[in-house]
């Protein structure tokens, strides 16, 4: 049996790890966690998250992962890792080992003391590795941030249509390319007439597309609503693009909701690598294209402009007529050059209404966690 767990890096993932493990983030029409799962033949039974998470993912995995204290489980794998069925193999198979890429610690084997395992996550580093333990440098790719999932988007489609058995079906009225990469359009999905879908792309369960958009590129989670020009994007569900407007290599959480006429900006005037400011820190991305990173339960209002690599936390709300700053902290409610927290109490009677429009319920331990994001950014 296998332990997933998050790494020290954890937050390089915000803000979409600011609500939940790095291993719920999507890739494709699955997690990392749904991902390998599939791949270790259903082997994993617990997981290691962030103390402030632990409760909501026990509650997300209630019939399937418990908290790594109550297993046993000699083989540890790290969530943010693209594993294969060869490589989880290789693990399973070691004694008394530590698998480590390019200085990263990505899996475990028979350690025993879950007190070692544990400072070996929190800090990594060779030095702290106990006597008697092999050491193996693991050819495997690690994620570490949200811009190397949107850099795979395609690899992802690819690799998801190998293993489906998904049929695309005949739509009226719609034009579907896959000159590019493939399309794979899910059970109880709607596509609206004259639309023009072009892969790779990935639409999942539930998900509608309105009449008269453009998407490519892209992976749209379940429960979405899309319209006008998407391209090199990735939602992880239940959030809303319903009108006109340019949005582009971008990362969106959950329950966000774009008003008509937003846009962003996924290129600068100068063609240089976009910097992203991630978890205090600005990181070049070595990318020319980065569009905005968005968490959840946050609003763009209509004809709002997003600057190239825009990092807006969880629970904001933007209004801006002019490009905002590229890094709104959670919680915020910035209005055309001035900002302020949001009244908490108030953000969560509108959160309780968005998710009852779609029959899904606001819950004890999500509004603990929220609450916890808030706190902590009154207290900086």
């Amino acid at each position: 049996m296998i332990t997933i767990f998050e790494d020290s890096n954890a937050l390089n993932f915000e803000p979409i790890s600011l609500t939940r493990p790095v291993f719920d983030i999507r890739y494709g029409s699955l997690t990392l966690y749904e991902r390998l799962k599939e791949l270790s033949n259903n082997k994993i039974t617990a997981f290691y998250v962030r103390d402030s998470l632990k409760e909501l993912a026990k509650k997300k995995h209630l019939n399937s992962l418990s908290s790594y204290e109550e297993a046993s489980n000699k083989v540890w794998l790290n969530g943010s890792v693209v594993w294969t069925k060869d490589l989880i193999d290789k693990v399973i198979s070691s004694k008394k080992s530590v698998f480590v890429t390019e200085g990263n610690l990505v899996g475990l084997n028979s350690l025993n003391d879950n007190s070692v395992i544990i400072d070996l996550i929190k800090d990594f580093s060779i030095e702290k590795i106990p006597e008697g333990v092999m050491v193996h440098d693991l050819k495997v790719e690690k994620i570490n941030y949200l811009w190397d999932i949107l850099n795979n988007i395609k690899s992802i489609v690819i690799e998801e249509q190998k293993n489906s058995n998904v049929l695309l079906k005949e739509y009226k009225n719609i034009v579907i390319d896959e000159s590019g990469g493939p399309v794979i359009i899910q059970d109880n999905v709607v596509i609206e007439p004259f639309t023009y879908l072009k892969g790779p792309l990935i639409i999942d369960e539930g998900s509608k597309i309105l009449s008269h958009s453009r998407i490519e590129n892209s992976i749209i989670g379940p429960g979405c609503k899309i319209g006008g020009e998407v391209s090199g994007t990735i939602f992880q569900g239940w959030s809303n693009k319903a009108h006109y407007g340019f949005l582009g290599d971008s990362f969106v959480g959950e329950w966000i909701n774009f008003g008509a006429g937003a846009t962003n900006s996924n290129l600068k005037n100068n063609y240089k690598s976009v910097l992203v400011s991630v978890n205090n820190n600005i990181i070049d991305t070595n990318s020319l294209f980065i569009g905005l990173f968005i968490g959840d339960h946050s609003k763009i209002s209509i004809g709002s402009q997003i600057n190239t690599g825009t990092n807006i936390g969880v629970g904001c709300s933007i209004l801006a007529q002019t490009f905002p700053d590229t890094h709104i902290p959670s919680f915020s409610f910035y209005n055309n050059g001035s900002i302020k927290k949001i009244n908490f109490k108030k953000f969560i009677e509108t959160t309780k209404i968005v998710k009852d429009r779609r029959n899904q319920f606001l819950d004890d331990k999500e509004i603990k966690l929220l609450k916890k994001i808030h706190k902590l950014l009154l207290i900086s």
